[in-house]
């Protein structure tokens, strides 16, 4: 009798346990809106391509953020360094759909990183994402893009 007893208390604890771990979907989420102030007028700006409100602004009134809305279309930038230095990705995005992907890396080697250079940013596009196959020959430019391009979606 102590071992059903027993039995039953466990079980109920862990169903409690259960239950206060549950995904909550329910959850209302709602955005921040923040009003800057300024002198003379009233200015209201809309969303950025994350469809975060972004700042009002004013001459000698007030302005007001937009709220958020859906995420949009918009160019984003991002940097790593390449074999040779610095590599440059601008990134418009529409959306979560990769639109174009433009590279630069002026001291890549030419015939090697520049290789990379030139052909994985449509790669990037085509799917849509940085989990491609690198150009063969050309491994640390290859991530220096996928990497610059990471950190510019990470603004979106």
């Amino acid at each position: 009798m102590k071992k059903i007893a027993l039995i039953l208390c466990v079980m109920i604890i862990m169903s409690l346990g259960l239950v206060a771990c549950a995904d909550n979907d329910d959850n209302n989420n709602t955005g921040n809106t923040d009003n800057n102030t300024g002198t003379n007028g009233t200015g209201t700006n809309g969303t950025d391509a994350k469809g975060n409100g972004t700042n009002g602004t004013g001459t000698n009134g007030t302005g007001t953020n937009g709220g958020n809305g859906a995420a949009g279309a918009g160019t984003l930038q991002g940097s790593a360094q390449g074999y040779g230095g610095e590599v440059t990705v601008t990134v418009t995005v529409d959306g979560d759909d990769i639109v174009s992907v433009e590279a630069v890396g002026e001291k890549e080697t030419q015939g090697v990183g520049s290789k990379a250079i030139e052909e994985l940013p449509d790669k990037i596009e085509e799917k849509d994402s940085t989990d491609v196959e690198g150009v063969s020959g050309a491994t640390v430019t290859s991530n220096a893009i996928k990497e610059a391009v990471d950190k510019a979606l990470e603004d979106k």
